[in-house]
């Protein structure tokens, strides 16, 4: 699979990663144990590494963390989940809450999510990752709303690693000025709703794939999505949420293969906007 570099580190990271909103927000048993567990081994069979959660996410984490433990792959995982409250010591209980749900001494990657209670986070954050108990400090937002004030932080703040955002080839306001923004302050980018959850594909419905996508090995309209969003070079890594093993295939295999240049883009996007 593709990777691209974190910039305050250098360290590859694949470009396909895997979100758990809604998804892995299960009780497990007998009817999802078994899918959950096959998404996870071809996540990591593809070299997948990032996986992303939050405590908003309901039982998520928690499922996250029993899946992996324990399993061949399991130090693979480059996990990141979130911070979403207010204070400093409510913050840092529910992080130690995801810490053990996720059955780990540390993580990856913590991030403030949707900004609550942004700078008390930051703060916690920065000492958590002086002592070792993160490597990766970021943000997010839920909406394009959010990009002046997370440019902000991202200007003022040289210690985020990354910052999560909504994008897809229906919502592109971020090509306006955000990504090259992260850029240009050396900020990796993870991309949420890249489906806009789901919706993409209603869009699509019954429409055939267009000659363009055989130039690039696509061979749904969902790789056809994933790839738009990967020609972009600001773009890190991209989110998806799936619980469903085929789904998992089709994500990854937008990993792989030719991406589409600058011209190629443009076609892309003209395309779906003529549907």
């Amino acid at each position: 699979m593709l990777t691209r570099f974190v910039p305050s580190t250098k360290e590859p990271l694949p470009v396909i990663g895997l979100g758990t909103y809604r998804a892995f927000d299960v009780r497990l048993g007998p009817g999802n144990r078994d899918a959950l567990t096959e998404v996870l081994a071809l996540f990591f069979e593809a070299g997948g590494s990032l996986i992303d959660s939050s405590p908003m996410y309901g039982r998520a984490e928690a499922v996250i963390g029993e899946l992996l433990d324990g399993a061949p792959f399991q130090d693979q995982a480059f996990l990141a989940t979130k911070v979403w409250t207010n204070g400093r010591r409510r913050g840092i209980r529910q992080m130690q809450d995801s810490l053990a749900k996720l059955r780990r001494p540390s993580i990856r990657a913590m991030q403030v999510h949707n900004l609550v209670d942004c700078e008390t986070q930051l703060e916690t954050l920065r000492a958590w990752k002086q002592n070792g108990r993160i490597d990766y400090i970021g943000i997010t937002h839920y909406t394009p709303s959010g990009f002046g004030e997370l440019g902000d932080l991202l200007k003022t703040h040289a210690d985020i690693d990354f910052c999560q955002f909504p994008y897809s080839i229906a919502a592109r306001r971020a090509e306006e000025y955000f990504l090259d923004l992260c850029a240009d302050t050396g900020t990796a980018t993870l991309i949420n709703r890249p489906f806009e959850q789901d919706g993409l594909f209603g869009r699509v419905l019954g429409e055939p794939l267009p000659p363009i996508a055989g130039e690039l090995g696509i061979t749904e309209w969902g790789q056809f999505f994933l790839k738009y969003l990967l020609s972009f070079d600001a773009v890190t890594c991209l989110i998806p949420a799936t619980s469903n093993p085929a789904h998992m295939r089709a994500n990854l295999a937008a990993g792989e293969g030719p991406m589409p240049d600058n011209a190629m883009r443009r076609r892309m996007s003209q395309l779906f906007d003529s549907l």
